[in-house]
């Protein structure tokens, strides 16, 4: 089974370049780098309670809890303390385990229904199964929690505060925007305490890219 590594976050006004320069020159880079980890995504919001959505897939949640990944954030760069102090605010980070439904394609444009209630798998599968096959959805899967409750804070993590934490989230991929703000308008309707936003994809990096 897949893990991935989902993260909602602000950037603090002000800092835009700073944390944008920090992201492409080095963050990025040096994440998909550890042993393990397949790809990152990141994303920017089009209609969402939080400006950014990056997504790291990897080979199984065990990767999360890897010593050289446990080292990085056990040992913030200079710029990654920097960024955590005064610029990456408003987080939610889950260690999740990636269910794919169905879709091969991927789309650039994604819808994050992510929930924080006890149980939301099957809350979440029984959504996906509503959505009109007519709606355009290129892609779709689960992330279901695989964070521990008791796990301690990394001194990256420690930088910026507590994270906000999901307990699952349905990840719906387009190619295009309308159908997605038409998704996002049912999703909304029909699960009102889930946290539904649309995404449109700024840029990946897959582990075989690296120079």
């Amino acid at each position: 089974m897949t893990g991935i590594l989902a993260i909602w976050n602000d950037c603090r006004q002000g800092r835009e370049q700073v944390y944008e320069e920090w992201y492409q020159d080095e963050h990025l880079n040096e994440r998909v780098g550890i042993e393990g980890f397949r790809i990152g995504r990141r994303y920017e919001a089009l209609d969402a309670s939080r400006q950014f959505l990056t997504t790291y897939e990897v080979g199984g949640t065990g990767v999360l809890t890897s010593f050289e990944y446990r080292e990085r954030l056990a040992h913030p760069t200079p710029r990654t303390t920097a960024v955590m102090l005064d610029g990456f605010t408003n987080a939610s980070r889950t260690v999740c385990e990636r269910h794919v439904i169905e879709g091969a394609i991927r789309g650039s444009i994604m819808v994050t229904v992510a929930s924080a209630e006890t149980g939301a798998a099957a809350t979440l599968r029984a959504a996906a199964e509503t959505l009109p096959k007519n709606l355009g959805v290129a892609h779709s899967e689960i992330w279901l929690s695989a964070t521990s409750d008791d796990s301690q804070p990394s001194a990256e993590s420690a930088l910026r505060g507590r994270d906000d934490t999901i307990s699952g989230c349905l990840a719906l991929e387009f190619l295009r925007q309308e159908p997605a703000q038409q998704c996002a308008y049912q999703m909304r309707r029909d699960l009102p305490g889930a946290d539904v936003g649309v995404y449109r994809l700024l840029c990946s990096l897959v582990k075989g890219d690296l120079v």
